[in-house]
């Protein structure tokens, strides 16, 4: 039932502070909570192990999945890094102003069959597999983080995506990053906020899945 209350209760909410006047960093209670996070996303599903390339340096997992995750500082921090490069990084900087917490959560693609350049990949169906198991994890942690009252909002990346970014974390050029998972105190106060806009839009389970019966297969 509790699984169940998260699945329901999940919310995508972006919240946008104010980069130079952030939120207050997390404290001890609140960092055990993100590691409790972070440990159930690792208990996912997967098909097929990360390929041996990615498993020599300090994260060897044979998952098809790495987690960088950003404790607040880290995300105030590369807040004034970017600004100092010059990085464009738009509403990123100010939801990494509000995150408790900003995890980068990349798959490991199979080596390509030549150097085409950073984030590229075969489009073979062990990549497929890898992708669909790294995107398990980043929903267990999701639910994970609606359990322990922590609001998320899944994005794309934006400038995080950047070879910048993954040089100024330790994020090794071969993994691609799946998605960059905010998670938000419970409480935002006036922060500015989005909520997801295609939520309501998905309709009834009846128009996207379906139960067969026998007497229903062709």
């Amino acid at each position: 039932m509790e699984t169940f209350d998260s699945i329901r209760s999940r919310r995508t909410l972006k919240v946008l502070a104010d980069p130079s006047q952030p939120f207050a960093e997390c404290d001890e209670d609140v960092a055990v909570a993100l590691r409790d996070v972070i440990a159930a996303a690792g208990h996912a599903p997967y098909h097929y192990p990360a390929d041996e390339s990615h498993r020599s340096g300090e994260l060897d997992s044979v998952v098809p999945w790495r987690i960088h995750a950003l404790e607040s500082s880290a995300c105030r921090q590369l807040i004034l890094w970017s600004e100092g490069a010059g990085i464009t990084a738009g509403k990123i900087n100010s939801m990494l102003a509000a995150a408790v917490s900003c995890s980068l959560v990349t798959w490991l693609p199979d080596p390509p069959a030549d150097e085409r350049g950073f984030q590229e990949f075969e489009p073979t169906l062990r990549n497929m597999e890898h992708i669909a198991a790294s995107s398990a994890a980043v929903q267990n942690l999701l639910l994970a983080a609606t359990d322990r009252g922590f609001t998320t909002y899944w994005s794309s990346g934006g400038s995080l995506r950047s070879e910048a970014v993954f040089d100024r974390i330790g994020i090794p050029r071969g993994e691609v990053l799946l998605g960059a998972i905010f998670l938000f105190p419970s409480d935002v106060g006036d922060a500015s906020t989005k909520p997801g806009a295609l939520r309501d839009r998905r309709g009834p389970v009846e128009s996207w899945a379906r139960v067969l019966g026998a007497d229903q297969l062709r």
